[in-house]
């Protein structure tokens, strides 16, 4: 099998840090080789057993996957946490139980190391032919120097922040705004919110990479020494009495939106919209400086080599690849999908309503503009994951 160069991760080190089981992750592989690695025992003909980590990859329900593919979706939900994602695949054996697991692009590394997860076959996928090259190309699908894909694109995103346009006297989009309403602003001096995970360091270097505020190379794989100068910066922002608050889940932020605890907050897009649903006048911003750019991917487990249903996984993949997904999950969630433009012809053939249609149109512009911005593609696993780790930690307790 060929060989990721994407992450050189250690996976016993990676694991010890991420979920405290080192011992038992680092002994997947063996384990894996022996009697748990039931490939055709667990086929459900007809039927695509897909493992998520996030419910906000459903497009509402599978009634049009079913209707347009003739397979039965069954849909697990996992925590959006690649050491819990990697237990499952190399302890729990999911192989042999799912027929596509899915989570954040750029895990497939301890995946490719240890032959969890199998090539992605591009020719049997017709709608992958008109993949913006941007995506195809993305080194969290294929690898830092390897044009093998290992991942097919399922949605994704260039995420942001939220702000209130009318009380902070800031344009709404797509006139920018700046990243400095989260970091560093006097008219959210205390009023402005990230999360409480080692991914605001990534987003802190991004910003301070940007405005030469320190030298960073990678702000989504930084060394020791980067990180720990980004934790001396934003514990000086803390200090300085920009946060307000911290949150940890989706509903923080929301929360944080309609009660009006924050003006500016890194959020993910779907908060923006619950928050507007419930009377908050607030925006999702387009920036100068960067986008945290992400994609989930749906990754073949290698049982399904001896499974016998190629052909349809792949038909499922072509789905997503397809109209009726980004179609029905544009509007939904804000996400974009690998077609958006054939997301497009499929709501316009069926009439979708204006605000449902400009909402399919608004990710053919992100496609074209924000994903088009050098900073940067989301790294779900830096190498130095022990380091972000630590120096989060200081940020938080200091």
């Amino acid at each position: 099998m060929v060989k990721s160069t994407n992450l050189k991760i250690n996976r016993r080190r990676f694991m010890k840090g991420a979920v405290g089981t080192a011992a038992a992750i680092t002994a997947a592989p063996m384990i894996a080789k022996g009697l748990t690695r039931q490939a055709k025992a667990d086929y459900k003909p007809g039927t695509i057993r897909l493992l998520g980590g996030a419910s906000t990859l459903i497009p509402g329900d599978w009634t049009q996957f079913e209707k347009d593919t003739g397979l039965k979706m069954e849909f697990s939900l996992l925590k959006d946490d690649p050491g819990v994602f990697f237990n499952d695949v190399m302890v729990n054996d999911a192989g042999s139980r799912y027929d596509i697991i899915s989570m954040l692009a750029g895990v497939q590394g301890p995946l490719v190391e240890g032959d969890w997860i199998i090539p992605i076959d591009k020719s049997r996928i017709p709608n992958w032919a008109g993949v913006e090259p941007g995506v195809k190309s993305n080194p969290q699908l294929t690898g830092m120097e390897s044009d093998v894909l290992w991942g097919v694109p399922m949605y994704m995103n260039a995420d942001t922040f939220g702000y209130f346009p009318e009380l902070l006297n800031e344009p709404r989009p797509p006139e920018e705004v700046s990243w400095n309403l989260v970091f560093d602003n006097e008219k959210t001096l205390g009023q402005s919110a990230v999360g409480d995970n080692f991914y605001t360091l990534t987003f802190a270097a991004a910003y301070m990479k940007y405005h030469n505020l320190a030298t960073i190379d990678k702000p989504e794989n930084m060394t020791a020494s980067e990180v720990a100068a980004v934790a001396d910066y934003m514990i000086e922002r803390k200090k300085a009495g920009q946060f307000r608050t911290y949150w940890s889940t989706f509903d923080d932020q929301i929360s944080n939106f309609v009660n009006g605890e924050t003006l500016a907050q890194v959020c993910w897009e779907p908060a923006v919209k619950e928050s507007r649903k419930q009377g908050a006048d607030i925006e999702y911003a387009w920036t100068p400086e960067f986008y945290i750019k992400w994609m989930a991917a749906g990754f073949i487990p290698v049982q399904a080599e001896d499974r016998g249903n190629l052909d349809e996984i792949y038909a499922a993949f072509d789905w997503f690849c397809g109209g009726a997904y980004g179609a029905l999950l544009g509007p939904l969630r804000g996400y974009a999908t690998p077609r958006p433009d054939l997301a497009l012809e499929w709501a316009k053939e069926r009439e979708y309503t204006e605000d449902k249609i400009e909402a399919i149109s608004d990710n053919l512009d992100k496609l074209k503009f924000k994903y088009s911005n050098p900073l940067f593609w989301f790294l779900a696993v830096p190498d130095t994951l022990k380091e972000h780790e630590r120096e989060m930690a200081r940020f938080m307790n200091t």
